[in-house]
């Protein structure tokens, strides 16, 4: 095998290498940059998927009442690791906020918004 050969091959394994292992910090990826959105005093939550009929409410309700912004970061296709990093970073982030107020202000919001619906949508 000559150097050259054996060069492209070891790049190969170092790119394939480094996508793999960035794939798989997606969860960890997430958690710290909640953890440093917290620290600047910055609470949001990601959200992807089809969104429920009660949803732009319940987001109203977290804006105005807690300051806590939504970000959606995709649609109804995602991959597992765009998952796992929202995942991770919801998971600090909800944690914070509901220490912060001192009480689950998420499901609160989530149970006043989806009633307002019904009551809006008999």
């Amino acid at each position: 095998m000559t150097r050259f050969v054996r060069n492209v091959v070891l790049a190969i394994v170092v790119l394939f290498g480094g996508f793999w292992g960035w794939e798989s910090s997606a969860g960890t990826r997430g958690q710290l940059l909640a953890r440093f959105d917290i620290a600047r005093g910055h609470y949001e939550i990601l959200s992807y998927g089809l969104p429920v009929s009660w949803r732009p409410d319940y987001m109203r309700l977290l804006r105005e009442r807690y300051g806590i912004e939504d970000r959606v970061i995709a649609g109804c296709i995602v991959t597992n690791s765009l998952v796992a990093y929202a995942d991770g970073y919801n998971a600090v982030s909800i944690t914070a906020a509901n220490r912060k107020f001192g009480r689950d202000i998420f499901r609160e919001s989530i149970i006043e918004a989806a009633n307002n619906w019904k009551v809006r949508h008999p």
